[in-house]
């Protein structure tokens, strides 16, 4: 009889195992109850070659549980939060969880009615890039006894939950001191608002570096828009970037800079953008450094040095720690992962 992916049962697989329907569901559903390394071989060739797949509504039902892991990031335009995505589906995907993905838009509000449309559809599993103030969402999602991990986020409640970040303070150290190695010793700091604890460890980074060279820190040097909120372009860091080279170029008349550290590749697109409409050349007239890395960032003119965040890896690794939550009800609630940016050079600063 040929069996297609859509009518084979649990039974069939049994019997082409030669085991009981009881050690077939054992071995598929990942139940700790010991079963002989034979036969389990013998069950997961059977699916293999059956092409079984199983009755996700079923296991809902028997569970009480979604296998579905929701992901919330604070916009889709940013292509650094699609390769956090992509790493995170990999990893969801090959252990049979689905990803659920959402843009919270920059709203707490859309951000909090999301979270509790997964707790409604029993769904166990968060990642979520929040940029809500206010914990209460998160904490109403653990106490359904979800499992949370939080990206680069203000969450105070760190033992409620996996903390998975880029090294930041390492990160921006490192983008300073490149520039000072270049010759650059006026830089200014270019970013939105510090209400995400990224922003301000990468603060804290290029103060480290400007420090530790003899060089001082002055809060004329640091420059902000004062809003974060989804353009209806849909193009928000570029916007906020125009309106942060407008504010360099008045402080300039004032102070002579050489260097803009941008917090981010898209901000840097918006000050690049604006810098060259007004006629001044990169890097012949400014340099600028940036982070994340993101694909299009070699193809601009000219390609951005920026700082690569393993947007990828970050995901992979933080979906890894929630699965296995999930699977084995393992707490790595209060565990931090952590990884490291690179410098990628290209042709965006210029010696001095």
């Amino acid at each position: 009889m040929n069996h297609t992916s859509h009518n084979v049962t649990i039974g069939d697989v049994a019997k082409a195992a030669g085991t009981s329907v009881s050690t077939v569901s054992r071995v598929l559903s990942g139940s700790t109850y010991p079963v002989s390394a034979a036969k389990r071989e013998r069950v997961l060739h059977a699916a293999n070659t059956l092409g079984y797949e199983p009755n996700l509504l079923g296991r809902m039902l028997k569970t009480n549980t979604n296998p579905s892991i929701g992901i919330i990031i604070p916009s889709f335009q940013n292509p650094f939060y699609t390769q956090l995505i992509i790493g995170i589906e990999k990893e969801a995907m090959a252990n049979n969880y689905f990803p659920l993905v959402f843009s919270s838009q920059r709203s707490p509000e859309t951000e909090r009615n999301l979270i509790n449309n997964l707790i409604k559809n029993r769904v166990k599993g968060l990642m979520i890039s929040s940029i809500d103030d206010s914990p209460q969402a998160v904490d109403h999602f653990v106490s359904t006894g979800g499992k949370v991990c939080i990206f680069e986020s203000n969450y105070s409640d760190t033992d409620k939950v996996i903390n998975a970040k880029t090294d930041m303070l390492g990160a921006g150290r490192t983008a300073a001191e490149y520039l000072i190695s270049q010759g650059h010793r006026s830089i200014a700091f270019l970013s939105t608002p510090f209400n995400r604890q990224s922003r301000i460890m990468t603060l804290d980074g290029y103060k480290l570096a400007l420090a530790n060279n003899g060089l001082s820190f002055s809060e004329d040097d640091v420059m902000t828009v004062q809003y974060e909120s989804e353009a209806d372009s849909g193009l928000y860091e570029m916007e906020a970037g125009h309106k942060l080279a407008d504010k360099f170029l008045e402080a300039k008349k004032r102070k002579d800079y050489t260097a803009i550290m941008a917090v981010n590749d898209l901000i840097a697109y918006g000050i690049i953008q604006r810098l060259q409409e007004k006629g001044l050349g990169i890097p012949d007239d400014l340099s600028i450094i940036s982070f994340d890395n993101i694909p299009y960032s070699g193809l601009i003119n000219p390609p951005l040095t920026t700082m690569d965040m393993p947007a990828r890896l970050l995901g992979q690794r933080a979906c890894h720690l929630i699965i296995d939550s999930l699977n084995s009800n393992e707490d790595h609630n209060g565990i931090t992962l952590s990884v490291s940016a690179e410098l990628v050079v290209r042709r965006s600063v210029k010696a001095l």
